[in-house]
Order: structure tokens, then C-alpha cells, then sequence
């Protein structure tokens, strides 16, 4: 899961086969670098994950062990912070967002 933070590209977690992944990676154009954050979300793939504002907010995924996340974080470019919103959607998997508004479709 990926989203950009100004110039810089944030890529969270993921899935190889059976093994999902917790780590974050910056990408300035040039290199990668991991980014060594305590707390870390937990590993999952299939989150949602956005940028808005200076911040990139990330919901949900599927965990390892197959359950549906429902947690929030928040990368403010160097540390994961976990966010307690009042409301929330259900826990999920595979959600979408629309395009950006100058995409073609």
C-alpha cells in the first residue's frame, strides 16, 4: 500500500504469499529507505491508505492470520501514530478511492 507524501512516496506493509509485512519505505525519487518507526502499525496488506493534508492516513487491511483490520494510523512522515476516531467504518479489506480528479478513465 503506498501513497505520497509530498515528494517523497510511502510504502507500507504488503503481502508475500502467506507473509504479510509491517515495515515502511521512503522513496525520494532516487532511493529507497526504510524508515525505522516504533510503534508500527501491525502487518497486513490490502489497506486503505491516502494522503490528506501533510499527513498519510492508512485504515483497515487483512492481517496475517486472516482477520479484517478496523484500526487507523496516521505517518506524519517520520513516526506511525494510531488514531481513535468516534466513528469509523467497519473493519475491511480492498477498499477503493476514486481517481485523482485529473485522471482520464
Amino acid at each position: 500500500m503506498s501513497a505520497t507524501l509530498g515528494a517523497t512516496v510511502v510504502l507500507f506493509g504488503g503481502t508475500v504469499g502467506e507473509t504479510s509485512f509491517n515495515d515502511t519505505w521512503t522513496w525520494d525519487g532516487v532511493t529507497w529507505t526504510q524508515a525505522m518507526t516504533l510503534p508500527a502499525p501491525e502487518a497486513r496488506g490490502s489497506a486503505a491508505i491516502a494522503t490528506v493534508g501533510s499527513t498519510v492516513v492508512m485504515f483497515g487491511g487483512l492481517d496475517q492470520a486472516v482477520r479484517f483490520l478496523d484500526d487507523t494510523w496516521a505517518w506524519n512522515g517520520a513516526v506511525w501514530t494510531q488514531s481513535f476516531p468516534a466513528a469509523a467504518p467497519s473493519a475491511r479489506t480492498w477498499p477503493r478511492r476514486p481517481p485523482p480528479p485529473t485522471a482520464r478513465c
